[in-house]
């Protein structure tokens, strides 16, 4: 008669921090990113870059997979996923090598060569980042726009 009390609490107790963890939650920032490599084959660019990330976090997060699609200026470009588990350790500031599969929508191939000469391009990237802390699964929509130098886009079209 003891033990059902108590695994009563232990059993709130543990929710309750399950549940309050989520908030404790901060962003992973990213800083900076370099060495991009773009391969193309069969409509398909796999893209490795060094991605400088900082953790403020107590604790390691793990990025599983990712649905993201990209577009430029309203044309989609392709739908992107991570080729690799990325492991970001806890309380770090340091550069992640990050693989990414990127397969090409009909016509992205002339959509990055035209504006790859423009002054500024418009990027969206809509979709779902899927990772862990803690064990706990967590699922992070993702919804920006951002204008970039449109030579950037040069890196890709070689």
């Amino acid at each position: 008669m003891i033990m059902k009390p108590f695994f009563t609490r232990l059993t709130s107790l543990v929710a309750i921090l399950i549940l309050s963890s989520c908030t404790f939650f901060k962003d992973i920032k990213i800083k900076n990113v370099t060495s991009i490599s773009p391969t193309i084959a069969n409509k398909t660019i796999v893209l490795a870059a060094d991605v400088h990330l900082q953790n403020e976090n107590p604790f390691a997060v793990k990025l599983k997979e990712s649905n993201i699609s990209v577009s430029i200026d309203e044309k989609a470009i392709g739908d992107v996923s991570l080729v690799d588990k990325i492991v970001i350790q806890r309380k770090s500031d340091t550069s992640y090598p990050v693989k990414l599969n990127i397969k090409l929508a009909d016509g992205a191939m002339f959509t990055l060569l035209r504006n790859a000469f423009k002054k500024e391009v418009t990027i969206t990237i809509k979709g779902t980042l899927k990772g862990s802390a803690l064990g706990i699964p967590k699922t992070i929509a993702i919804n920006e726009t951002k204008t970039i130098d449109g030579n950037l886009l040069k890196s890709l079209n070689n």
